[in-house]
């Protein structure tokens, strides 16, 4: 059907619902509109690329610290306590060190070092003191005559080969002999009449062995006059020292004995330990450059320290 003017426009009830629809569309796009955007982050600082931001943290909390805490549990009281804990360490051992000098740093640390030597090594206690041992005594050697012993100026054993065994059953012999003043070995003399007379000896390098050295021993214990003997790189070793050891226990005259760089080991030095607590006359001992070993040494030094001041003992 044809429609005419009128009819082309909607009732009037019709266009108020229209208009009203319209309007609120209007409206919630209007209030769109004025919705605040999310806010643009802010531009990095001068100096430091965008790509490269790192995560920012307070500046009183470490990267350490942040990294306990996510292993421990952010906000637990276990992280908490183990952060203080090894702050507390660190700071602690860095203020020592800064209150150290070198000098300082390297006296604590020999400081150390000898309470640990100490430790190892046990004190000598009181009357402790090794005894000496008694070695065994041989036969005289064929050809040798007790009674030709007793009696001449001069004694030749250049042509005996005399063990120390031998030696010591030979020495008290020899030594009541007043008249004796030498005896003859194959490469060298050992002039006993010295030893009765003179109050300083420097046999120093004399190629001595211990059958010499326990012959000097036994003159040593009668002697009230000599007070320097000077052994030094001889070819001594324990059975030798160990007389002369028997000897300071007798003598009281003797102040000076040198030892040094001969063949001295452990047993020698634990029978210098009885005669250095025996003898009150002794003032100076070299054993230096021998092969004690450092038990030794200190139970030396430890019976040396008794009667004495550690000045004179060298070792």
């Amino acid at each position: 059907p044809v429609l005419t003017h009128g009819d082309a426009h909607p009732p009037v009830g019709q266009v108020s619902r229209l208009t009203a629809r319209r309007g609120h569309r209007l409206r919630g796009r209007r209030s769109m509109s004025k919705r605040k955007l999310p806010a643009a982050p802010e531009a990095p600082e001068a100096g430091r690329a965008a790509g490269k931001q790192r995560l920012q943290l307070p500046e009183e909390e470490d990267v350490n610290d942040v990294l306990l805490h996510e292993m421990l549990g952010d906000g637990s009281e276990a992280a908490d306590a183990e952060v203080d804990r090894l702050s507390g360490g660190v700071d602690s051992i860095e203020g020592g060190i800064e209150g150290l000098d070198a000098e300082d740093l390297l006296a604590n640390l020999e400081g150390q070092q000898s309470e640990r030597a100490s430790a190892e090594i046990p004190e000598l206690p009181p009357g402790d003191a090794p005894s000496i041992p008694e070695l065994p005594v041989g036969d005289l050697p064929p050809g040798i005559d007790a009674t030709a012993l007793a009696s001449g100026g001069e004694l030749d054993l250049s042509a005996v080969s005399l063990s120390t065994a031998q030696a010591r059953r030979l020495a008290p012999m020899v030594c009541e002999n007043a008249a004796l003043s030498v005896i003859k070995f194959s490469q060298h003399e050992l002039p006993v009449g010295e030893l009765r007379e003179e109050d300083e000896l420097e046999w120093d390098s004399e190629e001595y062995t211990d059958v010499e050295a326990i012959l000097i021993a036994e003159f040593l214990k009668h002697s009230t006059k000599l007070t320097r003997l000077d052994l030094a790189r001889n070819q001594i070793s324990d059975e030798g020292a160990i007389a002369l050891a028997t000897a300071l226990c007798a003598n009281s005259s003797i102040e000076y004995l040198n030892l040094e760089s001969n063949n001295l080991s452990g047993t020698a030095g634990s029978a210098f330990c009885k005669a250095v607590e025996d003898n009150s006359s002794l003032q100076y001992l070299n054993i230096m450059y021998n092969a004690l070993p450092t038990t030794a040494q200190q139970m030396l030094r430890d019976s040396w320290s008794k009667s004495r001041s550690n000045i004179g003992l060298h070792l």
